[in-house]
């Protein structure tokens, strides 16, 4: 298995603190935070831009030059309503992005030209900008900033929970909703089929869930109900298909609510016998589950037409038997030495366990992790009791595929956007404070050879890999971001042959975004499933084959390093 690296594209770690790099919904740019190093002498603040790049020929696009005094804050691209899972090609190509900063002001570009509203004279784009609400008063920041329904509306969020104001970018005009409980996911979401918005809030001493028509600017209520018996809801979320809203309540009740659009209660499903209550719930893609992660370390997995247990999916801190196929990363010492996955072959196995307190508040024993990938049949999970541990189950034989235990944290995890087998894992490295302890593990002895590692699990693959990211000098010293870059290929109906763009990738290779904390640059695997016998294909075993099955035929203890490095003298891209 090889991966091709680009050019390094330099910046400095100030602004990757600012904002990391970040793709478009369509991978196609790469926008990222820069100073602007040709100041004026009578200068008196730090001014910024934007440098967008095309994610496959790193050459600028675009600049965007923020005002003088500007620090930006958040940096976020438009994603259409077809979500970035989504095979279906995107009809409208729209490339917009905002930048907002703790002052309350809201800057969105349009890369595409079509936003006539306010000209700024950069780059013949077109630019809108927000002012946050003047009722809000000096001492209220905002506090998160996301897109509307459609490119022309913005969701600004202030801090203390006290308003979301919805802004026009055509009319100019904003509305507001008071008291949000909660300025992110978990407190508010789009109807997934019409795009109603909806909001948690809490006005008094209960729960409120409002669902907002069409347009926004008229704040038309379709319907609006309270959470009575809940004490202190959570969060919310719509299934895929919009039929149900599923609202689970506080650490301390363990109870998942599941409510139609008009806010009728349809069902409840509960377990008060259970000390702790729910930590987080997901639905699979085609809504035919609903994962209900617990803090006692098991996800119950709920079937949608009665909304009861049909399966619960156990995280043990102690694996015994040899039903799970358990790969444990081996750090590699040396300047170019990188970290290496072995199967294991002696149990039991006991993955680093979180040490915590009975002062420890909240509990350190919810799921950081609970993700599906894009065609439903694989759910990756990290159980927060031993953090440095995922576990990838198959929802067709509800078993584990494979548990993958990492020297360090994991910090996230992401499936990939059109390849459903393919999972990205990213741990902390050991330049970052580390204030948790771990029951029989020290971290001390490990040192920077897991500072550029990432890794890709593949279920048509005989092991997982832990990939490095060649260091130049010190351009690129550790990883500590990465996420997937969609393709995006146009066929030609007469010949089926890809045509390739300025953007496209038209050899259909998967490829990701890696940073660190000055730099970034694009990976290129080749994912190709590696020759093996019928007998050991992963895939069977997805396709239903029963665990033990495979435990016999596994008799691999080693992987083999096929890593291929790109030429350590590859070129550095300064930042512009």
């Amino acid at each position: 298995m090889v991966v091709e690296f680009s050019e390094l594209v330099a910046a400095s770690r100030e602004c990757s603190k600012i904002c990391r790099p970040i793709v478009s919904y369509d991978g196609k740019f790469v926008a990222m935070v820069s100073k602007v190093t040709a100041l004026p002498a009578n200068a008196d603040s730090q001014q910024y831009k934007l440098v967008i790049r095309s994610s496959r020929s790193l050459t600028v696009k675009k600049q965007l030059l923020l005002p003088p005094g500007f620090s930006p804050k958040m940096v976020k691209w438009y994603q259409p309503a077809t979500g970035i899972f989504s095979d279906e090609p995107f009809d409208d190509e729209i490339h917009r992005i905002f930048a907002a900063n703790d002052e309350g002001e809201v800057r969105i570009w349009d890369l595409d030209g079509m936003l006539d509203i306010i000209s700024n004279g950069i780059n013949d784009l077109k630019s809108v900008v927000v002012i946050r609400q003047s009722n809000w008063g000096p001492n209220v920041p905002i506090k998160n900033v996301e897109w509307g329904r459609s490119p022309d509306e913005i969701l600004v969020f202030s801090d203390y929970q006290v308003s979301l104001a919805i802004w026009s970018l055509v009319g100019r005009e904003s509305i507001e909703i008071y008291h949000p409980k909660y300025y992110t996911a978990k407190g508010f979401s789009f109807q997934p089929s019409t795009r109603h918005l909806t909001v948690l809030t809490r006005p008094v001493s209960e729960d409120i869930i409002s669902v907002y028509g069409a347009p926004l600017l008229e704040l038309e209520t379709l319907s609006t109900f309270g959470l009575s018996d809940f004490y202190d809801a959570k969060g919310f979320k719509w299934s895929p298909d919009g039929k149900w809203i599923a609202v689970y309540d506080t650490i301390t009740n363990f109870q998942v609510g599941i409510y139609t659009p008009l806010g009728g209660l349809y069902r409840v499903f509960s377990m008060q016998e259970i000390g702790l209550g729910v930590h987080d719930i997901e639905w699979s893609p085609a809504g035919n589950l609903l994962a209900v992660a617990s803090y006692d370390g098991l996800i119950r997995c709920l079937n949608t037409l009665t909304f009861t247990s049909t399966v619960i999916l156990k995280h043990s801190t102690s694996i015994k038997t040899k039903e799970k196929i358990i790969f444990v990363e081996q750090p590699v010492n040396g300047k170019d030495g990188h970290s290496k996955y072995q199967r294991v072959q002696s149990y039991p196995v006991n993955p680093p366990k979180l040490r915590s307190s009975l002062t420890d508040a909240p509990p350190k024993t919810g799921f950081g992790v609970v993700e599906f990938n894009k065609d439903g049949t694989l759910l990756a999970t990290r159980f927060d009791l031993i953090p440095t541990t995922l576990w990838i189950w198959s929802l067709r034989t509800m078993t584990p595929l494979a548990v993958l235990v990492h020297v360090r944290k994991i910090k996230s995890v992401e499936w990939h956007p059109q390849k459903p087998h393919l999972l990205l894992v990213i741990c902390a490295n050991s330049q970052t404070k580390d204030d948790e302890t771990y029951d029989n593990y020290d971290l001390a002895g490990v040192g920077n050879e897991n500072d550029c590692c990432f890794y890709i699990w593949n279920a048509e693959w005989r092991n997982p890999y832990a990939l490095s990211v060649p260091r130049v000098g010190a351009a690129f010293t550790s990883v500590t971001d990465a996420t997937w870059i969609r393709s995006n290929v146009e066929l030609d109906d007469s010949a089926n042959d890809p045509i390739p763009d300025e953007y496209s990738e038209y050899d259909l290779r998967a490829k990701l975004l890696v940073c660190d904390h000055g730099s970034y640059t694009v990976g290129y695997l080749d994912d190709e499933q590696e020759p093996e016998d019928d007998d050991t294909k992963v895939q069977r075993l997805i396709d239903g084959v029963q665990q033990q099955e495979w435990a016999e035929v596994t008799t691999t203890s080693y992987m083999e390093d096929t890593f291929a490095m790109v030429d350590q003298k590859r070129k550095v891209i300064k930042a512009v």
